[in-house]
C-alpha cells in the first residue's frame, strides 16, 4: 500500500519513498538488488510503487527523441527489428507499468516489463487507429511518434506489423486477463 508522509509518498511497508524506488529502477537495479537493498519490501510494495508513480507523474514537457529514441536496427529493407536508444526514466517506469498489467505473473524482470509495455503501446495504437479512436496516453503518442520516426512504414503494412508484433497472442493474453 502506498500513504502520504510529510515527506511525500511511500510503501507502507518499510516507508519507502516511491520516487526513491523508481529512481533505483531508472538506474537499472533489479527486483533481487531492491528487496535487499529495502528488506521489508516485497515484490508487490515494489510493484504497487512502480503503478503509483506512472499513474501520478507526468512525462516531462520535452522534444520526443529526449524522451523516448528508438532505431531499426534490421539488416533488411524488409526486416523490422527495433532498438531502444533513449529512454527517460519516466518513460520507462510508465511502460514497466503497462507490460506489467499484462505480464506481470510471468516476470519481474523490469527490462522485460518495459519491452512489454512498449509491445503493447505499438498494438494499442495500431487497434486505435484501425477503429478510428485516439489514445489520450501520453506513452501511447510517444510510442507512436517515436516508431514512425524509426520505421516511417510501419503503418502501411499494418497486417505485418501485428504479426511481426504477435498481435493474436496479445489479443489471447488480453482476454485472458481480463477474464473474457
Amino acid at each position: 500500500m502506498i500513504e502520504h508522509r510529510n515527506s511525500g509518498f511511500v510503501t507502507t511497508n518499510g516507508l519507502v519513498p516511491v520516487n526513491t524506488i523508481c529512481d533505483k529502477i531508472g538506474k537499472g537495479k533489479t527486483m533481487d538488488t531492491l528487496l535487499k537493498m529495502f528488506p521489508k519490501l516485497n515484490t508487490e510494495d515494489v510493484f504497487e510503487a512502480i503503478h503509483f508513480y506512472s499513474d501520478n507523474v507526468d512525462v516531462p514537457q520535452a522534444d520526443t527523441d529526449k524522451l523516448l529514441a528508438l532505431v531499426n536496427v534490421g539488416s533488411k529493407a524488409e526486416e523490422t527489428i527495433i532498438e531502444v536508444m533513449n529512454l527517460h526514466q519516466v518513460v520507462y517506469i510508465k511502460l514497466v507499468a503497462l507490460g506489467h498489467t499484462m505480464y506481470g505473473a510471468t516476470t519481474s524482470d523490469f527490462a522485460s516489463l518495459m519491452n512489454q509495455g512498449l509491445r503493447i503501446a505499438c498494438l494499442e495504437n495500431i487497434e486505435s487507429m484501425e477503429q478510428e479512436k485516439n489514445l489520450n496516453s501520453e506513452v501511447h503518442g510517444l510510442v507512436q511518434e517515436a516508431l514512425s520516426s524509426a520505421v516511417p512504414d510501419v503503418l502501411g503494412d499494418v497486417q505485418r506489423t501485428k504479426d511481426d508484433l504477435d498481435y493474436d497472442e496479445f489479443v489471447h493474453r488480453r482476454k485472458t486477463n481480463n477474464g473474457s
